[in-house]
């Protein structure tokens, strides 16, 4: 019926080559599935860890905030009152670097989450521990009281950011909108507090930590722009080899919420057992 296949006769050793060729067909296919994996998994694996230089230049801000926030309170409670141009450089550069790595680590985490949900979690938590840290300043502080503080500002900024994100190093070109835009926000005045993420204020108006959003906002987008150029799909695509001799900066970097929050307190303690008394800090 078939003429053209009626000589061909298939016998057991062709057979048993042919099942073999295709075992090994199989076996190919698999190793390929599994390398794929792998690979995904690599990038996958890459995007999920943590970049030791960003937890260390977050740990070196740190430390110098520390520093500076030190200062300030020799300042207020105890006259110092050196080198004031100094230290006056000092935490706005203290203040931009520390905001500019905030905004590097939004975008690497942006890959990473899925949905809003992350975003308004840090919204939450930031600018409730703000919230927190305003009623102590109101508490035990004759004046100063912190309104909008560096903590209400990254809530703030974890949610205005989202549209932003798409627009990637572009942000750059946004940086000096936001930072021109203090020029003319700090000339309007109003003695709604609720002015004040703008940058808006009462006269008089005293505080100890105030970040509005003008110009704030634009060294977020700094580090947004940053990142997108340095960690493109929020991946690193070079290596460094990180000396062990930094790790203790890297791990302040990994828990800078937790410095930031005792700090004030210690610092308090420490200058209230050295003076006895300091002027400005009432008790319950």
């Amino acid at each position: 019926m078939y003429p053209l296949f009626a000589d061909i006769t298939i016998n057991k050793n062709t057979l048993a080559r042919i099942i073999e060729f295709l075992h090994n067909l199989k076996l190919f296919a698999n190793v390929l599935r599994k390398n794929k994996k792998f690979d995904l998994s690599m990038e996958k694996s890459k995007q999920k860890r943590r970049y030791p230089e960003i937890d260390f230049l977050r740990g070196f801000a740190l430390i110098m905030m520390l520093i500076s926030n030190f200062v300030t309170d020799l300042q207020y409670f105890a006259g110092y009152s050196e080198f004031e141009q100094f230290w006056r450089i000092f935490a706005l550069f203290t203040a931009s670097m520390f905001i500019s790595i905030s905004g590097v680590s939004i975008w690497i985490s942006h890959f990473r989450w899925k949905g809003y949900e992350k975003y308004f979690k840090r919204f939450i938590k930031l600018f409730g521990l703000g919230l927190v840290i305003t009623a102590f300043t109101k508490i035990f502080l004759d004046e100063g009281t912190i309104y909008f503080g560096i903590l209400h500002f990254l809530g703030i900024a974890s949610v205005l950011v989202i549209p932003f994100l798409r627009f990637e190093e572009k942000n750059l070109i946004l940086v000096p909108l936001f930072l021109a835009g203090k020029t003319i926000v700090e000339r309007v005045h109003s003695n709604n507090l609720l002015l004040l993420p703008i940058g808006i204020t009462p006269i008089p108006f005293f505080t100890f930590d105030f970040f509005p959003i003008f110009p704030w906002f634009g060294i977020f987008l700094l580090g947004i722009g940053a990142g997108a150029l340095i960690y493109p799909e929020g991946v690193r695509r070079f290596e460094i080899s990180f000396p062990r001799m930094l790790n203790f900066i890297t791990f302040l970097g990994r828990h800078t919420l937790k410095v930031y929050l005792v700090h004030q307190p210690i610092f308090g303690a420490i200058l209230l057992l050295y003076f006895g008394e300091l002027p400005g800090l009432r008790f319950l």
